[in-house]
């Protein structure tokens, strides 16, 4: 059945009224939609201009310090183990030859790191001392009545050094008054002075065994290690002493040869722990090395000498060394370097900011540099002062400046002379 036709010619001009309204609808927010749509993606040449500005002008500056400027160079190095000795080799005499008498060690005195002194008792082994003197020969025998050689003169000096004199004896002859030396030294650290008992030698005055002491070539001396500890038996060397104290073999940059010289001020830091120790530069070869180098190049040896002994934990360790090459003689006028400029005829200034849009040119006179600062002292009548500020750069585009042929416009700066 056709329903259209049964509701009559009204119906049927209802329902075209509501598809015109309807295309109308649909035309209208097509319409809109398009014109959102080229109105985001259209702009026009003053919106174009507009957002291509570069952004406005920055000006960067710094304040004037006053402070003490240091010049320094870096460098590496590597922390070496002291020359080491050892001795006497432990046995079971004692008490200068004594029969039945074992290895053991009875008391400890110095422990490993404390320091040695000539002299000074470092432990004791079957209820005899063990000791040490200077002495470039090392001990290889008894010293007894008779005997010469530089050994006997080393004892003999070492002797004199304690206050104990050797009499008439001659320097590296082994008599009476080197007899009567000994011992007077045995009782001052208080043991009996050991004799030769048996054979052509016996009776005849203080001996000193080679069980009991030795000779090292410099002092100060620390103890390295003991043979044992107290009841244990003795073995091997009875006493292990490190001369002097821990160095530093520093590696110096070729380039910077002319920067520094012996007897300057260094900082030694450990490159784990960030601690940081003092000492001097004490030599610097001129000849370049590569053999054992830190950084895999060339360098130049030198030495340091820490101000005090360095941790035993750093021997073997690499370390930085900072070396003061030069610093001012007190608090000066100090600016990054980026704050100095060049006039045309070689002068030098730098520009104090005295207000938003107001500088003002200070000629200066340079002097020490050092990490990153310049010394600078006002000349010609301009005035400066600590916690001024000063222009270190600027950006190269100005707030309403153009671009014309590819080229940074720049606006003209207000400068004040100086005065």
């Amino acid at each position: 059945m056709d329903m259209e036709a049964d509701a009559g010619p009204g119906y049927a001009r209802l329902r075209r009224r509501r598809m015109v309204v309807l295309a109308i609808v649909i035309v209208a927010l097509i319409g809109s939609i398009g014109g959102l749509l080229i109105s985001t993606s259209i702009k026009s040449p003053a919106d174009v201009a507009a957002q291509s500005q570069p952004p406005g002008l920055t000006q960067l500056t710094a304040t004037v310090h006053r402070q003490v400027i240091s010049t320094t160079v870096l460098a590496q190095g590597k922390v070496s183990k002291p020359t080491e000795v050892s001795g006497p080799a432990a046995s079971g005499g004692g008490g200068g030859g004594s029969s039945g008498a074992q290895p053991i060690v009875t008391r400890i005195f110095l422990h490993p790191g404390a320091d040695v002194a000539p002299g000074r008792v470092i432990l004791e082994v079957a209820g005899r001392p063990v000791f040490v003197f200077a002495g470039v020969i090392p001990a290889y025998r008894n010293l007894v009545l008779g005997e010469t050689g530089e050994d006997v003169a080393e004892l003999q000096l070492g002797l004199e050094e304690l206050g104990l004199g050797v009499g008439d004896d001659t320097s590296g002859v082994y008599g009476p008054g080197t007899a009567a030396a000994v011992a007077a030294f045995y009782q001052s650290i208080g043991y009996s002075a050991p004799t030769i008992s048996t054979g052509r030698k016996a009776d005849r005055g203080a001996m000193m065994p080679l069980s009991e002491f030795m000779f090292i070539p410099r002092f100060p001396a620390h103890v390295a290690s003991l043979g044992a500890k107290v009841g244990g038996t003795a073995s091997g060397k009875l006493v292990t002493l490190s001369m002097g104290n821990p160095a530093v073999a520093g590696q110096l940059n070729p380039n910077d040869r002319g920067l520094v010289r012996p007897g300057m001020k260094v900082k030694i830091t450990d490159t784990v722990t960030g601690k940081s120790f003092h000492g001097r530069m004490t030599s610097l070869k001129s000849r370049t090395e590569t053999k054992g180098s830190i950084s895999g190049g060339i360098f130049l040896p030198m030495r340091i000498r820490p101000s005090r002994p360095l941790p035993g934990s750093l021997i073997g360790q690499n370390v930085t060394l900072t070396i003061t090459a030069a610093h001012s003689s007190g608090a000066v006028l100090a600016v990054p370097e980026a704050a100095v400029f060049a006039s045309v005829n070689g002068s030098t200034y730098v520009t104090k900011v005295t207000g938003a849009h107001s500088q003002v040119r200070v000629p200066v006179r340079t002097g020490l540099t050092g990490d990153g600062l310049v010394q600078i002292t006002p000349v010609g009548g301009g005035t400066l002062a600590a916690g001024n500020a000063v222009l270190t750069g600027q950006n190269y585009l100005q707030p309403g400046a153009g671009i014309r042929r590819g080229n940074v416009i720049r606006r003209k700066l207000t400068v004040v002379p100086p005065g």
